[in-house]
């Protein structure tokens, strides 16, 4: 089978493009293309499977990359065609509609449902468009400057098929002798009325005489007026302040199920909640700042129900339980030390209780394994923690420095630590389901969820713990003097070590985005400035004033003008 890709992007002296096939199971195919002219690449490609998946990258003389597109190409062909023209476009990063290819419509629009666009033998080209719609009564339409293209007629445009969430095709027979000339439009459904035309210039096909090549246009997004720029309304709110009659003083993540019951009602479609990972320091109220967490994976026990695990709590403490229940749910504020010190009594006492069922479960052990990365360590720094009474590394005598291999032991039943570690281990393990459970209640209702990330790492955690050579742990973090603060602010979070980040491709980043993905569907970078500049203090300092501005990259005078 014979592709013949084509793509219009502007080079420089210099610069190359080149298609990325991707293949299972063996090594991704490289295809130079050549230079035609006014912008156009080419290239000839042999293939042998029914779909494919591909991307364009730009290169310099010396082969290093400049740039390469967002996401991937994905076209499936139609068994009755030998070859392919293909047209593409080049998906960058900053198209406004790139925005809509997002978990939060998919959320919106779960009730989505794919259909198959059929290609006839005598289908000269096949249409391929991205565009996720937020609107489950619209369809894409496309119209033209031929008869199968309706004329320009609004009352004529061909309806297209969507065949994968905001994927529409459609196939067509057109004239062989003409110049095609095109547009997408949107209708309504209900009314059958073509209410909009994408704005800009015409779109254009050339003609296919050739009875066995299809040409596939695979144009990139509709191109939307700002007006019809998807918008969406929400509430942010901290969990531990969705407290309830089922909480325990303090809001957990069952409570979320409430809140998005209430959002569904009053037409809200996203939540952005706090950040929720484990603070627990010294089991003081301090630890109930959110933005000074000991693991950027762990979640915080305080939001764990009691009464949800998958255990119940012994008869003989259900009457103590329920007086503390209530006696905390009556305060007007939240006694954070009174409730997470609770929580963890009877945590612990269901935990020994089901100790060896819970050591048994399939789905606990498989949660270990696929979590083990983080969890080994954050189990470990939990019990030694405990042991010595403070998450400071520095003053433990044991472990102060962490060895992989030493702290691997905590999860072997040899260890006299074992079954503290699995503890800690079960506790994030309902967590998860717990939380999971509550994410999945809420995108049933068609909202989405924001979470929220904190720019620094709390200086005393598992990350500063296991990989100091990250950090700037000889430096804090903090703000400058401003109009709120005449002394600047200093946050006491170690900065980020860019430079050794940057070495094995931003592999900590790319992990902690990961754990976050499976919860949430956007997320708020706190203090996003950080990544780019960050204003840094000696550890001397007491105040933000005595800080300098330290940028990751800095711009000199010469780029700036260059650009």
């Amino acid at each position: 089978m014979k592709l013949y890709l084509n793509i219009n992007f502007q080079t420089k002296v210099g610069e190359n493009l080149q298609v990325i096939i991707l293949d299972e199971g063996s090594e991704n195919k490289v295809h130079a293309l050549k230079y035609t002219d006014n912008g156009n690449w080419s290239a000839e490609v042999d293939f042998f499977s029914k779909s494919i998946s591909y991307k364009y990258q730009l290169r310099n003389e010396e082969g290093s990359v400049l740039d390469e597109e967002f996401s991937l190409h994905h076209l499936n062909f139609p068994h009755n065609y030998d070859e392919f023209i293909i047209y593409d476009f080049w998906n960058a990063k900053n198209f406004p509609e790139n925005y809509l290819n997002n978990k939060i419509l998919k959320n919106k629009l779960r009730s989505f449902k794919a259909e198959k666009v059929t290609v006839l033998k005598k289908h000269t080209h096949l249409f391929r468009l991205e565009a996720p719609i937020y609107n489950p009564d619209w369809q894409v339409v496309i119209l033209g400057n031929c008869e199968a293209l309706g004329n320009w007629q609004y009352l004529k445009t061909v309806p297209m098929t969507q065949t994968d969430f905001g994927i529409w095709e459609a196939a067509l027979e057109l004239p062989q002798n003409q110049m095609i000339q095109y547009k997408y439009g949107l209708m309504n459904t209900v009314s059958k009325e073509v209410f909009d035309i994408e704005y800009g210039e015409n779109r254009w096909a050339s003609p296919n005489a050739e009875k066995n090549i299809l040409q596939i246009r695979a144009d990139h997004f509709f191109k939307f007026k700002s007006f019809e720029m998807y918008h969406a309304a929400g509430v942010a709110v901290p969990v531990f302040a969705l407290r309830t009659e089922n909480g325990f003083g303090v809001g957990e993540f069952p409570d979320l199920k409430n809140l998005a019951d209430w959002a569904a009602k009053t037409n809200l479609s996203i939540l952005q909640i706090l950040p929720i990972n484990d603070t627990t320091a010294n089991y003081t109220w301090t630890d109930s700042y959110p933005y000074a967490a000991i693991s950027v994976y762990a979640l915080h026990p305080q939001y764990l129900s009691i009464e949800k695990l998958e255990y119940p709590l012994q008869e003989e403490l259900l009457q103590e339980f329920k007086r503390e229940k209530n006696a905390l749910n009556d305060l007007s504020l939240i006694d954070y030390e009174q409730m997470i010190s609770a929580k963890w009594k009877y945590i612990k006492s269901i935990f020994e209780t089901n100790k060896d069922q819970i050591l048994k479960d399939r789905n606990f052990k498989k949660f270990l394994k696929e979590n083990e990365d983080w969890l080994i360590p954050y189990s470990a720094f939990c019990v030694l923690r405990d042991k010595y009474k403070t998450p400071n590394f520095n003053d433990w005598k044991t472990h102060k420095k962490y060895i992989a291999g030493k702290i691997a032991p905590f999860f072997s039943p040899k260890s006299k630590d074992f079954e503290s570690s699995m503890l800690h281990a079960w506790v994030q393990y309902q967590l998860h389901l717990q939380l999971k459970d509550a994410i999945d209640y809420t995108h049933y209702l068609g909202i989405s969820v924001k979470g929220d990330l904190p720019i620094g790492i709390y200086r005393y955690s598992v990350e500063a713990w296991t990989e100091p050579e990250l950090f700037g742990m000889d430096f804090q973090a903090g703000a400058p003097p401003d109009q709120f603060t005449d002394l600047g602010q200093n946050w006491e979070f170690p900065t980020y070590n860019w430079e050794a980040m940057k070495e094995d491709c931003y592999r900590w980043w790319k992990n902690r985005f990961k754990a976050l993905e499976q919860y949430f569907d956007a997320m708020r970078i706190d203090h996003i400035l950080g990544f780019f500049r960050i204003w840094r203090m000696p550890m001397s300092a007491t105040q933000g004033i005595l800080g300098y501005l330290y940028a990751a990259v800095a711009v000199g005078l010469e780029e700036v003008e260059a650009r």
